[in-house]
């Protein structure tokens, strides 16, 4: 069961499954954990012990609205969340934006980190990130800015705000009222800042790191390509690039024999059977790792 724990002022959610290895898994989007138990139930059965976290702002994990950068503020959220439960330094996995925020937390404490697994890197398309951020982050902060919380809030629940406040505001019925007291220039320019902090240097598929800061990540990776659409091969291939100790899997390839099935289940069910389908190659890279460590 998912338990709550107030970590420096700030509610965090989080559930562990198993016990063995430990490994965080982080959701694709901004979705919450209950997208990671899929995972996490087939790798507990191979000896890992899986945590599993809803990220501030999302899920029933609480709101911070300051900081330049929201996937700063995951990465640390994230090493106090693997300090209380004593599971530093962990393998250290995500799907598409959750792999994102795996990608920065390994960058900003790779001490943490005893490898990464990067499933499915998000698409470069330039429109598509702009509509993206413009749904999740712009659109909201103007109507705050213009017409008050109350108005910005209204306005929220896109096709593309990852956000997905009508759901966090099921789950979370306060988190509403926490919004609505907030501020309405300081919303505002929180969500641009946010919104500059994705866009930079173009680089949203690469959680806005520049080659330089890639290339200080000296940590054993596994980057898996996804299944096309917003998850293309070919940003699979540039992260690859990119890390010094990087392994690519592409996945059609590698999965050839299966793929259909992957497909087929992807879009009958859900998008987690993507990841889960993987967990198999996933034990290889980590075994590997503790092998060549010992």
């Amino acid at each position: 069961m998912a338990e709550i724990v107030n970590i420096k002022g700030v509610d965090i959610r989080f559930e562990i499954h198993g016990e063995g290895i430990p490994i965080v898994y982080t959701p694709g989007g901004f979705y919450p954990l209950e997208k990671g138990r899929l995972i996490a139930e087939r790798l507990k059965p191979l000896g890992y012990k899986v945590l599993l976290w809803d990220r501030p702002n999302t899920g029933e994990s609480g709101l911070i609205f300051e900081g330049e950068d929201l996937l700063q503020i995951w990465a640390d959220k994230l090493r106090e969340l693997l300090h209380y439960t004593g599971l530093s330094p962990a393998f250290v996995s995500g799907g598409s934006a959750g792999g994102l925020a795996s990608l920065y937390f390994a960058y900003l404490y790779p001490a943490e980190v005893k490898g990464l697994i990067f499933i499915a890197p998000p698409t470069d398309d330039k429109e598509i990130w702009e509509n993206l951020v413009g749904d999740t982050f712009l659109g909201s902060a103007e109507m705050a800015e213009k017409k008050g919380m109350s108005a910005a809030l209204e306005a929220q629940g896109g096709m593309l705000d990852l956000f997905n406040w009508p759901d966090q505001f099921q789950r979370v019925p306060y988190k509403k009222q926490q919004l609505l007291s907030l501020n309405p220039q300081v919303f505002a320019e929180t969500m641009r800042v946010w919104a500059r902090s994705f866009m930079a240097g173009r680089r949203s598929y690469l959680a806005g790191l520049s080659d330089e800061q890639l290339a200080t990540i000296n940590i054993p990776t596994i980057v898996f390509s996804g299944a096309g659409g917003f998850h293309p091969q070919h940003t699979a291939e540039a992260l690859h690039a990119r890390l010094s100790q990087s392994t690519l899997v592409i996945s059609a390839e590698y999965y050839a024999e299966t793929w259909d099935h992957i497909l087929r289940d992807i879009e009958e069910k859900s998008g987690e059977y993507f990841d889960a389908a993987l967990v198999g190659r996933i034990d290889e890279f980590v075994q590997s790792v503790l092998s060549t460590s010992r």
